[in-house]
């Protein structure tokens, strides 16, 4: 994409959202920084605005879709239609069973995970269809691929990857591309938390992935970026692994628990 273009990161507030706004500030686009939270979403807008072109800040609860259809509005009035959407908001759940699972906090991560990227790409995705171009990136999981211990967010990041194939055949002829990503364990403001407070353990995380390394935030919104840029044109319908080999090392490691080398 060449020239102005009008960003949209919802869940931008921190962690991998606030590196993908940061990250297309850099490269010049005007980004509309959406989430709950005021004040950290007033000083991303203000980062972005030190790093490369405008920003504004636009509060949003993905979980209501009025809300949802208000970025948009807001968003198109100051920067006109979107070029690029990336859906980075959502809410994490702690591992738990299915049969132990209470059917309300079910339905807040569906609320706020799955309906609210699918309304962020209806409103959106109509915009960039109206102008015959754009790019949708949808951020999952390697619980889009696996069947973590989170009986929610798990199905919900299922969910996206098939909404971003759906989305990519009926947007496609349109001009308007559609991927996802699937971070792996990302060294966000959270992770360093619960490090810091003894509850993980980061050497035992680093073991489970091939190249024995966190994801950075920055890594994912590099790879955000690229499958927005002109250097993608012809990817649409993918879910990219960010993991830093997590999803080989997984089935790798458990065969030759079973089958190991012999000397």
């Amino acid at each position: 994409m060449s020239g102005r273009q009008s960003i949209i990161v919802t869940g931008a507030t921190s962690g991998i959202g606030r590196a993908i706004a940061l990250r297309f500030a850099e490269g010049g686009a005007a980004v509309t920084v959406s989430g709950r939270n005021a004040e950290r979403g007033a000083e991303v807008a203000q980062a972005c605005i030190n790093a490369g072109r405008d920003a504004r800040f636009i509060t949003t609860d993905l979980a209501d879709p009025d809300s949802v259809a208000a970025l948009g509005d807001q968003s198109q009035t100051i920067f006109g239609p979107a070029h690029v959407l990336v859906n980075s908001g959502g809410i994490l759940q702690s591992g738990t069973r299915i049969l132990d699972q209470d059917l309300d906090e079910d339905e807040a991560l569906w609320k706020t995970n799955y309906r609210g990227t699918l309304a962020a790409c209806k409103i959106m995705g109509r915009m960039m269809r109206a102008e015959g171009r754009g790019a949708i990136v949808n951020i999952g999981s390697l619980a889009s691929f696996a069947p973590l211990s989170l009986p929610a967010y798990t199905p919900g990041k299922h969910a996206i990857l098939a909404l971003t194939q759906i989305l990519a055949a009926e947007l496609g002829p349109h001009g308007v591309r559609v991927n996802a990503v699937a971070p792996g364990y990302t060294m966000s403001d959270g992770l360093k938390a619960k490090i810091a407070a003894g509850e993980r353990n980061p050497d035992a995380i680093k073991t489970t992935t091939a190249l024995r390394r966190f994801v950075e935030p920055k890594d994912v919104a590099d790879a955000v970026e690229f499958l927005c840029s002109d250097r993608a044109a012809a990817i649409t319908g993918v879910t990219l692994p960010v993991d830093a080999g997590w999803l080989v090392q997984a089935p790798y490691a458990s065969y030759l628990q079973g089958n190991p080398f012999k000397d």
